[in-house]
């Protein structure tokens, strides 16, 4: 298993301008150890990305063809829009306070 020593742990949190006391010290070095180890464990498993089986449940044949078409008309897509005074923006509803 891998460990994260003390003074790795004391300069993270410099960096991260945290402070820990001795107990939430000796608790990030073993979460912070946990999380190496298995990250670890990760590195180890061989994935190979193959990209003839991606997407390989897609029937292509069943898609339908495409084909460009009329567009709508700009005024027809914008009449339920609001503007603003000047018309030169739209009015969104407000979405955070």
């Amino acid at each position: 298993m891998a460990k994260i020593d003390k003074a790795a742990l004391d300069h993270i949190a410099e960096l991260s301008k945290l402070s820990f006391t001795d107990e939430e010290t000796e608790k990030m070095i073993d979460q912070m150890s946990n999380i190496i180890t298995f990250m670890d464990t990760i590195r180890e498993i061989d994935i190979q990305y193959d990209d003839a089986k991606d997407n390989n449940q897609i029937a292509y044949a069943r898609l339908r063809e495409d084909k460009a078409g009329e567009s709508f008309p700009t005024e027809k897509l914008l009449q339920n829009a609001h503007t603003g005074g000047d018309g030169d923006c739209y009015v969104l509803p407000k979405m955070m306070e």
